[in-house]
């Protein structure tokens, strides 16, 4: 009976314990999300007094798309003039580490395109201390996360032309081919290459996702090379060997 009690005792003690980790990890993440409302609502519509007001003086804040790095300056100034996107704080998590509250996020951006809106998705991650008797945020990095492509249907008579080798470089070829009934492009020095998925009559996507490849035609309709973009502003032409 004896080790029963200790047992029923040990296992109600972990039960409490786990329960006051559950409780402390949602404040967490209460106490994150308000912060966060508070910093993008104040962005959005040019409140450059609370946003600085919520940014530490040494703040870091990197930008997903380029990698380049905002200080408080720069982003205040930015907070100056109101915004027309919007922004959705989405899967936060957040823990605390004495006064420094760290959070991941999934971020998007919501921009107006006539009367419609287009959106992109970033992973964030938000450092955020106790300083001066309030939170400021001290580090903030953003991924850009990529987002499966809409295909059309496109037959092999439409996208035959598209077959060829196409030089990126000296001595670096792409060779678009056939492959199991679909387009598929592999590099030189690799055995597998990544399937064009047709986003339009001249545009395919490397697997779906990320960059995208706009094929280009001469004045008489002969495929001549085609152009590459990265979300990171790279564009890449390739033209057509002969």
């Amino acid at each position: 009976m004896r080790f029963l009690a200790n047992g029923f005792f040990s296992l109600g003690a972990l039960v409490l314990a786990w329960g006051s980790v559950a409780r402390a990890q949602d404040t967490s993440t209460d106490d994150a999300r308000r912060f966060l409302s508070r910093l993008y609502s104040a962005i959005v519509s040019g409140d450059s007094s609370v946003a600085g007001s919520l940014i530490a003086d040494d703040l870091v804040w990197v930008i997903g798309a380029s990698g380049s790095i905002l200080t408080k300056p720069q982003l205040v100034a930015a907070a100056s003039h109101p915004s027309p996107v919007r922004f959705e704080i989405d899967s936060l998590r957040a823990r605390r580490y004495g006064t420094t509250l760290v959070a991941d996020y999934v971020r998007r951006d919501h921009w107006p395109l006539g009367s419609s809106e287009f959106m992109t998705s970033w992973r964030a991650l938000a450092v955020i201390v106790q300083r001066d008797g309030g939170s400021r945020v001290v580090r903030h990095t953003l991924s850009w996360l990529a987002r499966p492509v809409q295909p059309i249907a496109l037959d092999s008579t439409a996208l035959q032309p598209f077959v060829g080798r196409y030089q990126i470089a000296p001595g670096h070829v792409d060779n678009v081919h056939w492959e199991g009934g679909h387009l598929v492009a592999t590099v030189s020095g690799q055995s597998v290459g990544a399937r064009l998925v047709p986003v339009s009559l001249s545009a395919f996507s490397p697997d779906g996702i990320g960059a995208v490849i706009t094929f280009e035609r001469d004045a008489t309709g002969n495929v001549v090379d085609y152009v590459q973009a990265y979300p990171d502003g790279r564009v890449i032409r390739a033209l057509r060997l002969p």
